[in-house]
Protein backbone atom coordinates (compact mmCIF):
# COMPACT_ATOMS: atom_id res chain seq x y z
CA UNK A 1 0.00 0.00 0.00
CA UNK A 2 1.50 3.85 -0.81
CA UNK A 3 1.85 6.06 1.48
CA UNK A 4 0.61 9.60 1.38
CA UNK A 5 2.76 12.46 0.40
CA UNK A 6 3.12 13.48 4.36
CA UNK A 7 3.75 10.41 5.33
CA UNK A 8 6.26 9.21 2.53
CA UNK A 9 7.98 12.74 3.80
CA UNK A 10 7.95 11.69 7.60
CA UNK A 11 9.81 8.54 6.39
CA UNK A 12 12.41 10.33 5.03
CA UNK A 13 12.69 12.44 7.97
CA UNK A 14 12.42 9.67 10.42
CA UNK A 15 14.74 7.42 8.43
CA UNK A 16 17.30 10.79 8.73
CA UNK A 17 17.08 11.15 12.52
CA UNK A 18 17.23 7.77 13.17
CA UNK A 19 20.79 7.91 11.58
CA UNK A 20 22.04 11.76 13.09
CA UNK A 21 19.76 11.59 15.95
CA UNK A 22 19.57 15.39 15.26
CA UNK A 23 16.03 16.64 14.54
CA UNK A 24 17.28 19.94 12.79
CA UNK A 25 19.84 17.83 10.45
CA UNK A 26 17.64 15.50 9.65
CA UNK A 27 14.88 17.67 8.61
CA UNK A 28 17.19 20.25 6.59
CA UNK A 29 18.32 17.03 4.87
CA UNK A 30 14.81 15.63 4.04
CA UNK A 31 13.79 19.32 2.53
CA UNK A 32 17.18 19.08 0.43
CA UNK A 33 15.79 15.49 -1.26
CA UNK A 34 15.32 16.39 -5.20
CA UNK A 35 11.49 15.24 -3.82
CA UNK A 36 11.07 15.42 -0.34
CA UNK A 37 7.97 13.78 -0.70
CA UNK A 38 9.54 10.44 -2.35
CA UNK A 39 11.77 7.61 -1.77
CA UNK A 40 15.14 8.15 -1.53
CA UNK A 41 15.70 7.08 -4.84
CA UNK A 42 18.98 8.17 -6.51
CA UNK A 43 19.87 10.58 -3.73
CA UNK A 44 20.48 7.46 -1.63
CA UNK A 45 24.53 7.38 -2.56
CA UNK A 46 24.67 10.75 -1.77
CA UNK A 47 22.83 10.13 1.36
CA UNK A 48 25.13 7.03 2.36
CA UNK A 49 28.43 9.29 1.44
CA UNK A 50 27.38 12.40 3.89
CA UNK A 51 26.28 10.71 6.86
CA UNK A 52 29.09 7.37 5.96
CA UNK A 53 26.40 4.85 6.29
CA UNK A 54 26.35 2.07 3.88
CA UNK A 55 23.85 2.91 1.32
CA UNK A 56 22.29 -1.06 2.46
CA UNK A 57 21.79 0.51 5.58
CA UNK A 58 20.01 3.42 4.67
CA UNK A 59 17.94 1.42 2.33
CA UNK A 60 16.76 -1.24 4.55
CA UNK A 61 16.11 1.18 7.44
CA UNK A 62 13.45 3.85 5.43
CA UNK A 63 11.90 0.04 4.39
CA UNK A 64 11.37 -0.70 8.08
CA UNK A 65 10.32 2.53 8.80
CA UNK A 66 7.80 2.59 6.07
CA UNK A 67 6.03 -0.48 6.68
CA UNK A 68 5.84 0.81 10.33
CA UNK A 69 3.43 3.48 8.85
CA UNK A 70 1.80 1.63 6.76
CA UNK A 71 0.50 -0.88 9.10
CA UNK A 72 -0.65 2.12 11.50
CA UNK A 73 -3.97 1.18 12.56
CA UNK A 74 -5.42 4.41 13.13
CA UNK A 75 -5.86 7.37 11.03
CA UNK A 76 -2.97 9.88 11.35
CA UNK A 77 -1.59 12.95 9.84
CA UNK A 78 1.88 14.49 9.71
CA UNK A 79 2.40 18.13 10.39
CA UNK A 80 5.27 19.82 9.46
CA UNK A 81 6.65 23.64 9.98
CA UNK A 82 5.06 25.35 7.12
CA UNK A 83 1.50 24.00 7.57
CA UNK A 84 -0.70 26.62 9.01
CA UNK A 85 -2.10 24.27 11.62
CA UNK A 86 1.50 23.47 12.83
CA UNK A 87 1.42 24.98 16.71
CA UNK A 88 3.36 28.05 17.22
CA UNK A 89 7.06 26.21 19.11
CA UNK A 90 8.60 28.40 21.53
CA UNK A 91 11.39 26.33 22.79
CA UNK A 92 13.10 22.71 21.53
CA UNK A 93 12.39 22.60 17.95
CA UNK A 94 9.96 19.54 16.67
CA UNK A 95 10.17 19.23 13.22
CA UNK A 96 7.30 16.67 12.44
CA UNK A 97 4.64 15.83 14.74
CA UNK A 98 1.54 13.18 14.14
CA UNK A 99 -1.74 13.98 14.68
CA UNK A 100 -5.17 12.19 14.78
CA UNK A 101 -8.63 13.61 15.18
CA UNK A 102 -9.61 16.83 14.89
CA UNK A 103 -7.24 19.16 13.42
CA UNK A 104 -9.14 22.08 13.57
CA UNK A 105 -8.69 22.27 17.70
CA UNK A 106 -4.89 23.68 16.75
CA UNK A 107 -6.77 26.83 16.04
CA UNK A 108 -8.55 27.54 18.75
CA UNK A 109 -6.88 29.22 22.33
CA UNK A 110 -5.47 26.92 24.47
CA UNK A 111 -4.51 26.12 28.20
CA UNK A 112 -2.18 23.31 29.07
CA UNK A 113 -3.35 22.21 32.49
CA UNK A 114 -0.72 20.53 34.38
CA UNK A 115 -1.18 18.61 38.06
CA UNK A 116 0.02 15.33 40.31
CA UNK A 117 -0.42 11.75 40.12
CA UNK A 118 -2.37 11.74 43.60
CA UNK A 119 -4.34 15.03 43.69
CA UNK A 120 -5.78 16.64 46.86
CA UNK A 121 -9.68 17.14 47.08
CA UNK A 122 -8.69 20.79 47.01
CA UNK A 123 -6.19 19.96 44.02
CA UNK A 124 -8.77 18.39 42.64
CA UNK A 125 -11.39 20.91 43.30
CA UNK A 126 -9.38 23.45 41.54
CA UNK A 127 -8.67 21.72 38.16
CA UNK A 128 -12.67 21.32 37.48
CA UNK A 129 -13.14 24.73 38.59
CA UNK A 130 -10.77 25.91 35.77
CA UNK A 131 -11.99 23.47 33.13
CA UNK A 132 -15.48 25.13 33.89
CA UNK A 133 -13.81 28.60 32.58
CA UNK A 134 -12.17 26.86 29.76
CA UNK A 135 -15.54 25.55 28.59
CA UNK A 136 -17.00 28.86 28.83
CA UNK A 137 -14.90 30.49 27.44
CA UNK A 138 -14.49 27.99 24.40
CA UNK A 139 -10.69 27.26 25.60
CA UNK A 140 -8.87 23.55 24.55
CA UNK A 141 -7.08 22.10 27.09
CA UNK A 142 -3.67 21.01 26.55
CA UNK A 143 -3.21 17.40 28.49
CA UNK A 144 -0.55 14.63 28.77
CA UNK A 145 -2.80 11.59 29.83
CA UNK A 146 -1.13 10.35 32.90
CA UNK A 147 -3.08 9.31 36.04
CA UNK A 148 -4.07 12.15 38.48
CA UNK A 149 -5.22 15.69 37.24
CA UNK A 150 -4.72 15.19 33.46
CA UNK A 151 -6.76 12.28 33.36
CA UNK A 152 -9.32 13.82 35.24
CA UNK A 153 -9.69 16.69 33.48
CA UNK A 154 -9.73 15.09 30.37
CA UNK A 155 -12.55 12.58 31.28
CA UNK A 156 -14.55 15.96 32.51
CA UNK A 157 -13.69 18.06 29.76
CA UNK A 158 -14.88 15.32 27.45
CA UNK A 159 -17.97 14.66 29.46
CA UNK A 160 -19.01 18.55 29.19
CA UNK A 161 -18.20 18.86 25.48
CA UNK A 162 -15.21 20.59 25.94
CA UNK A 163 -12.42 20.77 23.72
CA UNK A 164 -8.90 18.50 24.65
CA UNK A 165 -5.59 18.08 23.16
CA UNK A 166 -3.94 15.03 24.15
CA UNK A 167 -0.15 15.05 24.02
CA UNK A 168 1.23 11.30 23.61
CA UNK A 169 4.59 9.89 24.78
CA UNK A 170 3.71 6.83 22.48
CA UNK A 171 3.24 6.16 19.18
CA UNK A 172 -0.01 7.59 18.23
CA UNK A 173 -1.47 4.11 17.47
CA UNK A 174 0.52 2.80 20.35
CA UNK A 175 -1.31 2.66 24.43
CA UNK A 176 -0.20 1.11 27.27
CA UNK A 177 -2.77 0.69 29.03
CA UNK A 178 -6.46 -0.74 28.34
CA UNK A 179 -7.95 2.49 30.53
CA UNK A 180 -6.16 4.60 28.61
CA UNK A 181 -7.20 3.20 25.24
CA UNK A 182 -10.99 4.15 25.93
CA UNK A 183 -10.11 7.63 26.68
CA UNK A 184 -8.24 7.98 23.62
CA UNK A 185 -10.43 6.29 21.49
CA UNK A 186 -13.11 9.34 22.85
CA UNK A 187 -10.63 12.28 22.63
CA UNK A 188 -10.34 10.97 18.89
CA UNK A 189 -13.30 11.19 18.12
CA UNK A 190 -14.21 14.78 19.22
CA UNK A 191 -10.62 16.10 19.85
CA UNK A 192 -7.50 15.48 19.22
CA UNK A 193 -4.19 13.25 19.76
CA UNK A 194 -0.49 14.51 19.11
CA UNK A 195 2.67 12.61 19.03
CA UNK A 196 6.24 13.24 18.54
CA UNK A 197 7.21 9.79 17.88
CA UNK A 198 6.10 8.05 14.76
CA UNK A 199 4.88 4.18 14.65
CA UNK A 200 8.17 2.85 14.09
CA UNK A 201 9.70 3.27 17.13
CA UNK A 202 9.19 1.05 20.68
CA UNK A 203 7.45 2.87 23.50
CA UNK A 204 10.13 3.69 26.41
CA UNK A 205 9.61 5.00 30.01
CA UNK A 206 11.78 8.05 28.80
CA UNK A 207 9.77 9.18 25.90
CA UNK A 208 7.86 10.73 28.89
CA UNK A 209 10.95 13.49 29.64
CA UNK A 210 10.51 14.04 25.75
CA UNK A 211 6.99 14.69 25.56
CA UNK A 212 7.02 16.54 28.34
CA UNK A 213 9.98 19.14 26.22
CA UNK A 214 7.02 19.06 23.92
CA UNK A 215 3.94 20.23 25.71
CA UNK A 216 6.70 22.79 27.17
CA UNK A 217 7.66 24.26 23.67
CA UNK A 218 4.14 24.56 22.38
CA UNK A 219 2.68 25.85 25.37
CA UNK A 220 1.76 29.84 25.67
CA UNK A 221 0.18 29.56 29.23
CA UNK A 222 0.53 26.64 31.77
CA UNK A 223 -1.73 26.10 34.45
CA UNK A 224 -0.64 24.18 37.53
CA UNK A 225 -3.46 22.77 40.08
CA UNK A 226 -0.98 20.76 42.44
CA UNK A 227 2.62 19.30 42.45
CA UNK A 228 4.45 18.13 45.06
CA UNK A 229 8.22 19.80 45.24
CA UNK A 230 10.42 18.02 42.24
CA UNK A 231 7.36 16.58 40.97
CA UNK A 232 7.42 16.25 37.14
CA UNK A 233 4.91 18.92 36.36
CA UNK A 234 7.21 21.84 37.79
CA UNK A 235 9.80 21.00 34.36
CA UNK A 236 7.06 21.99 31.89
CA UNK A 237 6.14 24.35 33.94
CA UNK A 238 9.99 25.65 34.54
CA UNK A 239 10.37 26.20 31.04
CA UNK A 240 7.42 27.84 30.36
CA UNK A 241 7.83 30.73 33.24
CA UNK A 242 11.82 31.24 32.09
CA UNK A 243 11.08 31.67 28.92
CA UNK A 244 8.53 34.54 29.66
CA UNK A 245 5.00 32.73 28.71
CA UNK A 246 2.46 32.82 31.20
CA UNK A 247 2.47 30.21 34.08
CA UNK A 248 0.12 30.73 36.67
CA UNK A 249 -0.45 28.18 40.28
CA UNK A 250 -2.83 27.88 42.43
CA UNK A 251 -2.87 29.66 45.66
CA UNK A 252 -4.33 26.42 47.85
CA UNK A 253 -0.79 24.74 47.07
CA UNK A 254 0.61 28.09 48.74
CA UNK A 255 -0.86 27.04 52.11
CA UNK A 256 0.80 23.35 52.40
CA UNK A 257 3.68 23.47 54.40
CA UNK A 258 5.36 20.63 52.65
CA UNK A 259 5.19 22.59 49.26
CA UNK A 260 7.88 25.10 48.79
CA UNK A 261 8.26 25.18 45.51
CA UNK A 262 5.22 26.95 44.85
CA UNK A 263 6.23 29.92 46.70
CA UNK A 264 9.78 30.13 45.15
CA UNK A 265 7.97 30.14 41.65
CA UNK A 266 6.01 33.28 43.34
CA UNK A 267 9.06 35.18 43.70
CA UNK A 268 10.24 34.03 40.24
CA UNK A 269 7.35 35.57 38.67
CA UNK A 270 4.26 32.96 38.65
CA UNK A 271 0.82 34.21 38.65
CA UNK A 272 -1.44 32.83 41.34
CA UNK A 273 -5.17 31.10 40.77
CA UNK A 274 -7.46 32.06 43.61
CA UNK A 275 -10.60 33.05 41.89
CA UNK A 276 -11.80 32.66 37.96
CA UNK A 277 -10.88 36.76 37.60
CA UNK A 278 -7.17 35.38 37.92
CA UNK A 279 -7.48 33.30 34.60
CA UNK A 280 -8.56 36.66 32.55
CA UNK A 281 -4.47 36.79 33.12
CA UNK A 282 -3.86 33.62 31.52
CA UNK A 283 -5.58 33.02 28.87
CA UNK A 284 -4.68 34.97 25.33
CA UNK A 285 -7.32 37.01 24.01
CA UNK A 286 -9.96 36.55 21.80
CA UNK A 287 -9.49 37.56 17.88
CA UNK A 288 -12.37 39.70 16.56
CA UNK A 289 -13.15 37.91 13.44
CA UNK A 290 -13.85 41.47 11.96
CA UNK A 291 -10.81 43.13 13.04
CA UNK A 292 -8.02 40.35 12.32
CA UNK A 293 -7.70 38.48 8.88
CA UNK A 294 -8.14 35.21 8.30
CA UNK A 295 -4.41 33.32 8.71
CA UNK A 296 -6.33 30.08 7.82
CA UNK A 297 -8.62 30.66 5.06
Amino acid sequence: MSLTPDKERAVNYETLYTLTSDRERAYKLTMALPDPEAPFGDAVSVISELLEKRKEEVVSLREEIALSFENERIATKAIFPESPLFPHEYGEYFPVIYASGNLELLKTRTLTILGMLRPSMQGRYDALQVLSYLISEDVTAILTLDDGIPFLVAENMLYRNGNVIAILSDPISRCSSANEAKLRARIYASGLLLSVFPPSVRSERWHVVVRNNFIASISESVFLAEEKDGGPSWAVFDKVLARGGRAMLSSSMLEVPSYTWAGRHIESGSLTYSSEKDLRRLLPKKVKASKEPDLFS
